[in-house]
């Protein structure tokens, strides 16, 4: 057994913080996630960097909020320059693997992982989350004018070649060879699922559960949609959510559900092999996923919004030997994750990150803790989706390049229902919240930062044909699912 404590992230993508069973959800079943928690700290207002993939995941592993690390949408390039957390554990004696998405872009695809035997190793024609139905990955299922809601339901990609599946059998298989082989040697070790990302399916049974169940979408805010806020409104229309029925609807939100479940299976069985395997005893084990979805919650689906559907991760934290949970609910930003590992490795944080340790936290000392907010922005896109969001203990401002701010209070609204920024309450610190929210710089610089990064990215070269590879023991790369997708390609 090492010295120092293993490293467990499991990472998720998309995943709604509301909708867990330890999170009070009542329709939802998530035993495994519901077991972990039972015996872990909960992070209740744990927020990502940005509700975008790329975004999102680029800040994670680099400490750095979006503007600093530039990570301005999901075509932005990490800058190989930058120190990531795989590859800063890895300098100081840990071993460190992937298996799973990680979505960089370009051809660089390590970024400081020492191993990465399954996921998004190449740039792909077929998007890292496996088309489902296959034939739809001439990129229907990605395209906004037909909306995602057509292809949910029950998956027609055979289980054994799911990505969820293959993720946790090739991280089973890594930890147990690393095991065997440097038993002394600590590991950071990432096992990053796809769901529950659309496309929304999943195995047929987890579907037809839910849509047998008394599951309803939420209630849609009033005078929706011409009420809605600037940003909300675009939303509605970049998505053609009115084109779909009130049952098209409740259909998506089975399958999101559905395909959570599913993905708590796959964890279930993640967990449990590394259990009985006798890995655990000495390691970290953390969930979170890269951002949210909406479900349906102010009348909204997907991501890119500030709402804590959207904005806010879930966030679970067990200890070695922990055996109680734990509810921590001051605000956190997933780039504390980096310190926090750097704190658990016994090693010194690199100078340049931003994010706080969590350490204090979870061993009950709130006080030794100098930062108490989380911001979550969204830089790239379209001028109109772009915003800049902080929260406190108790308010979330929202900063839009064109739109009116806005102001919730989170102790008394917390379903952010009720916007006061005309009337703000003589106790809410707008100055200090606008100051926080918009440290990054002005919309204009920011806009001129991202239009210089663009122009100087290198092409992207596709060179893969299935959604995800293998990396074999020689260093090669090699398709693991372009089989399924042959068809689609060829025209049938």
């Amino acid at each position: 057994m090492p010295e120092r404590p293993n490293i467990l992230l499991i990472l998720s993508d998309q995943h709604n913080p509301h909708i867990a069973g330890y999170a009070g959800d009542p329709w939802i079943k998530t035993p495994a996630l519901d077991r972990l928690a039972s015996q872990a700290t909960h992070f209740s207002a744990a927020y990502c960097q940005s509700p975008l993939c790329v975004p999102a995941r680029y800040a994670l592993l680099s400490g750095l909020p979006v503007h600093r690390c530039r990570a301005w949408d999901n075509t932005s390039i990490l800058s190989s320059g930058l120190v990531t957390l795989p590859g800063w554990l890895a300098k100081h004696g840990y071993a460190t693997a992937a298996v799973g998405k990680m979505h960089f872009r370009g051809p660089e695809q390590m970024y400081g992982w020492q191993f990465r035997p399954y996921g998004d190793l190449v740039e792909s024609s077929v998007t890292q989350h496996q088309p489902d139905p296959p034939d739809t990955a001439d990129g229907r299922s990605f395209n906004h004018a037909v909306g995602r809601f057509p292809f949910a339901g029950p998956t027609a990609i055979p289980e054994s070649l799911l990505a969820d599946e293959v993720v946790t059998t090739e991280s089973l298989a890594w930890l147990q060879e690393h095991q065997d082989l440097q038993p002394d040697q600590p590991w950071f070790f990432c096992a990053s699922y796809y769901r529950p990302h659309f496309p929304l399916t999943a195995p047929g049974r987890y579907v037809r559960h839910y849509l047998a169940s008394s599951l309803e979408c939420p209630a849609l805010p009033p005078g929706y949609p011409v009420a809605l806020h600037p940003h909300d409104r675009f939303t509605v229309d970049d998505f053609n959510l009115l084109r779909f029925s009130e049952e098209d609807h409740r259909r998506a939100l089975a399958s999101y559900y559905a395909s959570i479940t599913y993905l708590d299976a796959c964890i279930g069985r993640l967990l449990q092999g590394l259990e009985q395997a006798g890995q655990l005893d000495h390691t970290y084990i953390l969930y979170t996923s890269d951002h949210g979805d909406m479900a349906g919650e102010h009348g909204l689906w997907w991501k890119r919004t500030y709402y804590d559907a959207s904005a806010c991760v879930p966030l679970l934290v067990h200890a070695p030997g922990q055996r109680n949970p734990d509810r921590v609910a001051v605000p956190v930003e997933q780039i504390d994750l980096f310190p926090t590992f750097c704190d658990w490795a016994g090693v010194p944080a690199p100078e340049e990150i931003e994010g706080e340790s969590l350490v204090p936290l979870l061993n009950g000392q709130p006080q030794q803790r100098r930062k108490r907010f989380a911001r979550s922005a969204l830089l790239g896109e379209r001028v109109v989706n772009r915003f800049r969001m902080v929260r406190d203990e108790r308010w979330k401002y929202v900063d839009f390049p064109e739109a009116p701010a806005r102001l919730f209070d989170l102790q008394h609204d917390p379903g952010e229902e009720h916007d006061l920024i005309s009337h703000p309450p003589v106790e809410a610190p707008l100055e200090e919240l606008a100051h926080l929210a918009c440290a990054g710089g002005t919309w204009e610089a920011l806009a001129a930062g991202m239009a210089a990064d663009k122009a100087a990215a290198p092409a992207i070269v596709k060179l893969g044909r299935g959604a995800n590879q293998y990396r074999l023991p020689d260093g090669r790369v090699l398709d693991a699912d372009d089989h399924l997708y042959e068809l689609a390609r060829d025209g049938h």
